[in-house]
């Protein structure tokens, strides 16, 4: 009994609403701010400084003091973060700042211990957790002159919530790698000008790119009718559909959709969207499909790609059609060779280029080789 009453007087008195709070900010407009305010006040700290760096850098990636002076947080983030002498604290751990910073570093950091004395004051607690890759969290609770110091029991509740940070600094890399690479990916296809349509289980619409909204608004052969993707010709109607209702497939499906205004085919590509194994139901994307004029649509040049990835000219041709959206069917009927020979040329691509997939090779010309797009003929 005692043991679960010095427990909980290790922890904040609204632990509970505190970590919810916690891991619900990571997906807020302004990631970790919520949990911050909620902290200095389980804390009963005048501030709470949120730093977020890569290690070893010479400015913070982020940096947040919810209530705090914006012209202060400017003035450490340009002059004084680089020089900071309370930073590398032991892993996990929770110091006192007098107890880390000797004498003679303040005498050495004049500008520093300045800084201090006309803001905050140096009764503060430190936290700081680093991960394998580098990214390194920075927690500081402050008190002002009028509070009383931080005590034992203060540190002990502060260094509890140290597992839960962890946790949530993983969640929240991840949540930020991957919106990263949706940025770039989705830039790529822009650059492409092809639409990308993704449905839910029940073929609805649930997000279009610009492109898309713009060919299906010209209603030239398919459009958007409701929530759904109508398509005029009856008979690729119950393909589409029949694709939909079909569940997973392994291989796209690509359609020519026959435009009345004579203005040529479009492509409509269906595909799985595939989600990590363990989401086994919900209400995200089932398919993706993408939707390109492949005759009026910018187009990659052969001879850039074959001079800065070291390509033969046929490869060239090949990497050149796949990364202006063309299928390998496509591929080979656009050069006059046979689809196994296009599937071959592909092989070498990987090889040479060190890519395993045509969405990966899409991506390395438009994003890392930029500008070798030119005007469809």
């Amino acid at each position: 009994m005692e043991d679960g009453a010095a427990s909980a007087k290790e922890n904040y008195p609204d632990i509970a609403d505190l970590l919810a709070t916690l891991f619900s900010s990571l997906t807020d407009e302004e990631p970790w701010s919520a949990f911050l305010d909620h902290l200095s006040r389980s804390a009963n700290s005048s501030f709470v400084t949120f730093i977020l760096t890569p290690r070893g850098a010479d400015r913070p990636g982020l940096f947040l003091t919810p209530k705090g002076d914006p012209a202060v947080g400017t003035l450490y983030t340009s002059s004084l973060f680089a020089n900071d002498p309370f930073t590398g604290l032991p892993d996990g751990k929770v110091v006192r700042f007098r107890d880390f910073v000797p004498a003679e570093a303040r005498r050495r950091n004049a500008a520093y211990f300045q800084f201090l004395a006309e803001t905050t004051g140096d009764e503060v607690l430190g936290l700081e957790i680093r991960e394998p890759g580098g990214l390194e969290l920075r927690l500081r609770l402050t008190r002002s002159r009028q509070q009383p110091a931080f005590t034992e029991q203060d540190e002990a509740r502060f260094e509890a919530i140290v597992p839960h940070l962890r946790i949530a600094l993983r969640l929240f890399d991840r949540l930020a790698t991957g919106e990263t690479e949706q940025q770039i990916y989705a830039g790529a296809i822009e650059q492409m000008a092809v639409g990308m349509i993704l449905l839910d289980k029940r073929g609805k619409v649930i997000r279009l790119n610009p492109t898309a909204s713009t060919i299906l608004a010209e209603k030239d052969g398919i459009a958007l009718r409701g929530t759904a993707i109508a398509i005029d010709d009856a008979e690729l109607a119950r393909t589409f559909q029949a694709r939909l209702a079909g569940g997973e497939e392994e291989m796209p499906l690509t359609i020519r959709i026959p435009r009345p205004s004579g203005r040529g085919d479009l492509l409509l590509v269906i595909g799985s969207a595939q989600a990590p194994d363990y989401v086994i139901a919900g209400g995200g994307p089932a398919t993706v499909l993408y939707l390109s004029d492949p005759v009026h649509a910018p187009r990659v040049s052969p001879e850039s790609i074959r001079e800065l990835l070291g390509l033969t000219q046929s490869e060239s041709a090949i990497a050149a059609d796949i990364a202006s959206g063309l299928s390998l069917a496509d591929c080979a009927t656009h050069l006059g060779i046979s689809p196994n020979t296009v599937r071959a040329h592909l092989r070498s691509i990987f090889a040479k280029t060190g890519v395993k997939r045509q969405s990966q090779l899409v991506h390395l010309v438009h994003h890392s080789l930029p500008g070798l797009t030119r005007p469809a003929a």
